[in-house]
């Protein structure tokens, strides 16, 4: 077997392994409930429950507090709701899924 034909079965076998491991894909899914947190992805698998999703600060509830004024607080981000479609980026073979944005 000549050495192109060895690397192509090698290429070949490498594709095929990682196309299997599925590392990352993108896909979007539906909050159904935040305490505790799920989200039903937008195909055939069970929802995702709050130990199997890590969320970015796009979609982590954020207030700050006013200086001056009358004072109080203002809303910078205001979190998941149930209902809310959001962008997850499907990480470690499926068992993990970061919580990317809402759409």
């Amino acid at each position: 077997m000549a050495s192109t034909d060895l690397k192509g079965v090698f290429q070949k076998l490498i594709q095929e392994c990682m196309d299997a491991q599925k590392p990352a894909d993108i896909m979007t899914g539906s909050v159904i409930s935040l305490s505790p947190l799920s989200i039903q992805p937008d195909v055939s698998i069970p929802p995702i429950p709050e130990a199997g999703l890590i969320l970015t600060t796009a979609v982590i509830a954020k207030t700050e507090n006013v200086q001056g004024g009358n004072g109080g607080f203002v809303e910078i981000n205001p979190g998941l709701k149930a209902g809310d479609k959001v962008l997850m980026l499907r990480v470690s073979k499926g068992q993990r899924y970061i919580v990317l944005s809402r759409l």
